[in-house]
């Protein structure tokens, strides 16, 4: 979270695996690190992101590299480097791992522009999920750059009229979408169009119900 015009600003990020969760509240993934000067490399949920520095937009401008789907220990720059440490003992040989002598250490070494082709950046999440919602309160912002083939599913306990707003240019500038009815045991499916490129997303509700909603990049 960031101190953004006077408020804390949390922003949410898809996520491509629950496979992560457990492994990730225990400490036992690197998260973040500084990989060349001023750029961080930000692992969350089998997802590489490029993290500006703050005095570069910070969080509010996070963009996906690739869904990777990989238990990646730790990483870290070595000499122009990327190195990242979880290479499994029975892992083929290539180019790209380094092994002991004795064969009980293993490490993957490349540039760090190979992140880019680890896998085309996919996942699921979103602001509210069996959520209280105050009609008029926007959710959190949820991340919409980098991603295609994106879909929103609604659903709630009272009929209500949600607005699905979008921020296309990190300034906290907040622009109507569309507006979606929802209805009690129905889910409200929307596409967004192949060229929307908005970079962050969030939904508001007219209504007080209890509500979920999901975003799904492919």
């Amino acid at each position: 979270m960031k101190r953004r015009r006077g408020l804390i600003a949390r922003w949410r990020l898809p996520r491509a695996s629950k496979a992560y969760d457990a492994a990730t509240n225990a400490g036992e993934l690197r998260v973040c690190r500084e990989v060349a000067t001023e750029r961080n490399l930000f692992n969350a949920a089998g997802t590489f992101y490029e993290l500006p520095a703050s005095n570069a937009g910070g969080f509010a401008k996070i963009r996906p590299l690739s869904t990777h789907g990989r238990r990646i220990h730790d990483f870290a720059s070595y000499r122009g480097l990327l190195v990242f440490s979880g290479v499994l003992p029975n892992a083929p040989a290539t180019d790209h791992i380094i092994r002991s002598t004795d064969h009980q250490c293993a490490l993957w070494v490349g540039a760090v522009d190979d992140v880019w082709q680890f896998g085309k950046p996919r996942g699921q999440g979103g602001p509210w999920h069996d959520t209280t919602v105050a009609a008029n309160a926007p959710s959190d912002a949820y991340l919409a750059t980098g991603y295609d083939q994106k879909r929103l599913t609604l659903t709630g306990s009272k009929s209500a009229k949600v607005r699905v707003e979008a921020d296309f240019t990190c300034g906290g500038d907040w622009s109507t979408v569309t507006t979606l009815e929802v209805t009690p045991g129905k889910p409200t499916e929307y596409k967004f169009p192949a060229a929307f490129g908005a970079y962050w997303l969030r939904v508001i509700s007219d209504t007080d119900s209890t509500m979920t909603a999901t975003f799904s990049y492919e």
